[in-house]
């Protein structure tokens, strides 16, 4: 397939609304094939079962990222009691689950970062944890049914903080503390 020039770009600027539409409609087409309603019944939380990934998945994804890693913020560094299982690379920014892209949080990190990119010193022990701890990760993604791929992980990182770089977008460093992504970001992609 080979897209037109500026179609990429509107496909991404435009991802959430395709990929809402893609899914209501897949959704009405699996509600709509009378064959389907002995199975399905009412449901109404057919999108959550289609799409999201399970509450029981991300728990068990958490407690083997505590024993691999052990009891600490990946952010801050500080001990951890309760983690979020959080996104590296923000959801809403790249809606897939890739084992990889997972880390422990504090809730409190987890929701001052928000929906924001993490910033360099993150970014650093992200591609370092990557080096040293994929092939772990991946057995731990296996084990609870979640895609695990390293290299794709790696991309859509690199993907990420690129967009970043391009826009001059700020990154997360802690709470109320950000910094733009510059050019330097993108050395630790370079290899």
């Amino acid at each position: 397939m080979r897209l037109k020039p500026g179609v990429g770009y509107c496909l991404r600027r435009f991802q959430p609304l395709v990929q809402q539409l893609a899914r209501a409609h897949w959704i009405g087409h699996i509600k709509g094939n009378q064959r389907n309603l002995p199975i399905l019944g009412e449901a109404d939380d057919l999108e959550a079962f289609l799409f999201e990934t399970s509450r029981q998945s991300l728990v068990q994804l958490g407690a083997s990222l505590r024993k691999l890693e052990g009891a600490k913020c990946f952010y801050c560094r500080g001990g951890l009691t309760d983690a979020d299982v959080d996104h590296f690379i923000p959801f809403s920014q790249y809606p897939r689950d890739l084992a990889h892209n997972f880390v422990l949080a504090h809730p409190s990190c987890n929701r001052s970062k928000s929906d924001t990119l993490a910033a360099r010193p993150h970014l650093e022990r992200w591609v370092k944890r990557l080096a040293l701890r994929s092939d772990d990760i991946q057995n731990i993604g296996l084990d609870v049914g979640m895609v695990a791929d390293a290299a794709v992980s790696r991309q859509v990182v690199a993907w990420g903080y690129t967009g970043a770089v391009q826009s001059g977008s700020r990154a997360w460093y802690s709470p109320n503390q950000y910094e733009v992504v510059d050019q330097s970001y993108s050395m630790l992609f370079a290899s």
